[in-house]
């Protein structure tokens, strides 16, 4: 059994650029956290698209690509680090009405990837299905047609990891071709192939030897019982910027050429005259996080539609929190200088601060500072939900600063 999946994949493997050949590349995004380049993320259409109405069309193939980069990169955390993504970027009834797919799709990401893996997840418009492959090899389906744009919105949507990631998949074919040729170089060997179709063999034994033993189980409908409001792209996106001559900033646009600091969708209120608060003494900065911490793959309980829902919910509570206390400096203002910061935040389980970690800097260090004040300013934060059950709480934090044109 194990030897003939092999040869299938080995197979599969001799021809995989043949799948991706039938759409065309609209778009070609890097990945970095901490100054290293983790990963590429691809967007593939049969219509190119500088827009995302065109680029969500549920009636055009599309696909969607990741290449590893990194030696070793957790599966967990990059299903996490999107999960994230796909919580601000849709709005609450997709949230609830995706729940079980979420936990489906979760579900598939186990171990580890390594430098040149292949995660595509390709999306038919004739069936409404959308597959789940790595490196070719057949990882699940999920029959729902409005799945794919779930995900896809959280690269494109109004708050991605940042404004120049979200315009580099948007770029209706006009790719970089040094970028392009690095992707293209990102091949995995035969061994690997080989080696994902025998931990697939495992894991599909495993699951047989699963419900062998386990009673039948009816499905239940997910609840939430959190008292968390549900997450609206107007709640997380708009606010006034209150300086002279200053528009109302608009979700995910260019923004008026004073102070609007803009998470993403989000624009934050700045106002010369507030005062800051003090600085949590808790929070720890860092530049970049221990080794260990990287490579980490901790045990966690297993996932439920309920518990995603109430994680995706309480992420965007935590955003919308942290937007709140967002400044643009006015030096920067009067400079010109824009850019984009992530950062990873740590809070307990009563919303305190534990540490601060700059995942990614703008190239201004009075942007970076405010968006490490701006988190030790929101402190504490919303307690976790009890049915989350953490001691402790991570979560991103994408904000984008941008002058209007």
């Amino acid at each position: 059994m194990k030897s003939t999946k092999i040869v299938i994949a080995l197979l599969l493997f001799a021809s995989a650029m043949t799948a991706s050949a039938a759409s065309l590349l609209n778009g070609l995004a890097l990945e970095q956290q901490f100054n290293k380049d983790r990963y590429f993320v691809a967007v593939y259409s049969d219509q190119l698209a500088d827009n995302t109405s065109t680029l969500l069309d549920s009636n055009v193939s599309r696909s969607l690509q990741i290449r590893v980069i990194e030696d070793r990169l957790s599966a967990r955390r990059l299903r996490n680090q999107w999960m994230e993504s796909i919580a601000i970027n849709n709005p609450s009834d997709t949230l609830t009405g995706q729940a079980n797919n979420m936990v489906t799709f979760a579900n598939l990401f186990k171990g580890r990837l390594m430098s040149g893996d292949h995660l595509s997840i390709d999306y038919a418009p004739d069936t409404g299905v959308t597959s789940v492959s790595l490196n070719d090899i057949m990882l699940g389906m999920i029959e729902d047609r409005e799945f794919f744009n779930t995900l896809l919105r959280a690269w494109v949507g109004p708050v991605p990891p940042s404004t120049e990631f979200r315009d580099s998949l948007m770029a209706a074919g006009e790719v970089d071709s040094g970028l392009l040729a690095t992707y293209e170089s990102l091949q995995p060997g035969a061994a690997r192939v080989a080696q994902v179709a025998a931990m697939l063999d495992e894991q599909e034994a495993a699951k047989e030897t699963t419900a062998v033993a386990a009673a039948p189980v009816a499905a239940a409908k997910p609840t939430l019982t959190a008292n968390i409001p549900p997450p609206t792209l107007a709640a997380i996106g708009t606010a006034a910027v209150q300086k002279p001559a200053v528009q109302a900033a608009e979700p995910a646009a260019e923004e008026p050429a004073t102070a609007r600091a803009e998470p993403q969708a989000a624009a934050v209120a700045a106002t010369p005259s507030s005062q800051p608060k003090p600085l949590k003494p808790t929070t720890t900065r860092r530049a970049t996080p221990p080794a260990e911490e990287e490579l980490e793959e901790e045990e966690e309980a297993p996932l439920t539609a309920d518990m995603i829902l109430a994680r995706q919910i309480y992420h965007s509570m935590l955003l919308r929190h942290t937007f709140k206390h967002i400044r643009y400096p006015k030096r920067a203002q009067d400079r010109g200088q824009e850019g984009s910061v992530r950062l990873n935040v740590v809070i307990d389980s009563r919303g305190n601060v534990t540490s601060v970690t700059t995942v990614q800097e703008s190239r201004y260090s009075s942007l970076n500072r405010e968006a490490l004040e701006a988190v030790e300013r929101a402190g504490p934060y919303p307690a976790t939900p009890a049915q989350l059950k953490m001691e402790e709480y991570r979560f991103s934090v994408p904000i984008t600063f941008r002058l209007p044109d």
